[in-house]
């Protein structure tokens, strides 16, 4: 009797100490495992049998749960705007009025012509692309021109051109308003252009609109202008320039085909000074006017090459503009 009583006592006591030494969590600790039977006995009450394995393994608990969720959240916004694609509306025309130019047709047509022919940075073929389609638009085919957008990959985030557009890659193409479409208050040929006397580049450079004070003014230049285009020519017959001061510009005339004229003038003269020496250097008539365009930007007289952005040892390109002949 005692000994199947004690056999009773150790298979019940072998029973619990197999279940510990067994368990299916080997890093467990007794008191793990202890929280782990108290949560399946307190789940099932009165049954006297264990749950499987299965039910007893420690489930996900609500902080992994949280943690698991966000960045399927965060994956789902992001989804929202696949990476392959980009902002794009249709084009469309851009109205808009010169205030500090008069425009007529040929000098417009004229700059447009040399803003192309001076693009360096940017793919040839999104330029030519893009030039196609402004003439197209500015004829009012806008159906074709989108189509020319299109076909070259080109992306207009707002519709218009002037705000600026992308290519393939990302690269981005602006436009003064000039180059994109005709002012409202586009001028008759025979309202000649002498008849004002205006910024070389005014309506040309965006970066200038709400910054230039840039007057259109009737008549001659300003008394200002005179004296320091006076002293200007006065410095130069002076010839007070210091070698190490000089730096030599190789400008390209847009009036022959070359060779292109390469001049020498002090850091601190302007371009006004420029034009003058590339003038007499190429033998030019006086009454021609001169405007130094660089990577499509026309140089304002008044201002240094190297304030405006020019690399010494970069070609300029010389807009030779002849006085208009009287029928």
């Amino acid at each position: 009797m005692f000994a199947e009583s004690s056999i009773a006592r150790c298979s019940l006591g072998c029973c619990f100490s197999r279940d510990a030494v067994s368990s299916p969590y080997p890093g467990s600790t007794a008191g793990q495992h202890g929280d782990s039977s108290h949560q399946i006995n307190g789940h099932d009450h009165g049954h006297g049998q264990a749950e499987p394995p299965l039910h007893r393994a420690p489930s996900p608990s609500g902080a992994s749960t949280a943690t698991s969720r966000r960045p399927s959240r965060s994956a789902a916004r992001r989804g929202a705007i696949p990476l392959n694609e980009h902002f794009n509306q249709p084009i469309r025309q851009h109205v808009w009025k010169s205030k500090r130019r008069i425009w007529t047709r040929a000098t417009i047509d004229r700059e447009r012509q040399v803003f192309f022919d001076t693009r360096v940075a940017g793919r040839p073929e999104i330029w030519a692309a893009l030039s196609t389609a402004l003439s197209l638009l500015r004829e009012g085919d806008v159906s074709t021109a989108q189509g020319i957008i299109d076909a070259a990959g080109i992306t207009v985030p707002t519709g218009d051109v002037c705000e600026g557009c992308y290519d393939e890659s990302g690269a981005l193409y602006k436009f003064p308003e000039a180059i994109v479409s005709d002012p409202v208050n586009l001028a008759d040929d025979d309202a000649t252009e002498e008849s004002f006397k205006f910024d070389a580049g005014a309506d040309l450079d965006p970066a200038d609109d709400e910054t230039s004070t840039t007057k259109l003014v009737m008549g001659s230049s300003s008394s200002d202008d005179l004296l320091d285009k006076e002293k200007e020519r006065r410095r130069e017959e002076k010839g007070k320039w210091n070698e190490r001061d000089l730096i030599k510009v190789t400008a390209r005339l847009s009036d022959r085909g070359g060779p292109d004229v390469v001049v020498s003038i002090g850091k601190e003269q302007t371009v006004a000074a420029l034009a003058r020496r590339i003038q007499v250097e190429a033998g030019l008539p006086t009454s021609t006017r001169i405007q130094i365009v660089y990577l499509g930007k026309f140089f304002r007289e008044s201002h240094t090459l190297l304030a405006q952005g020019w690399k010494e040892g970069n070609v300029v390109n010389a807009y030779v503009r002849y006085p208009k002949q009287r029928p």
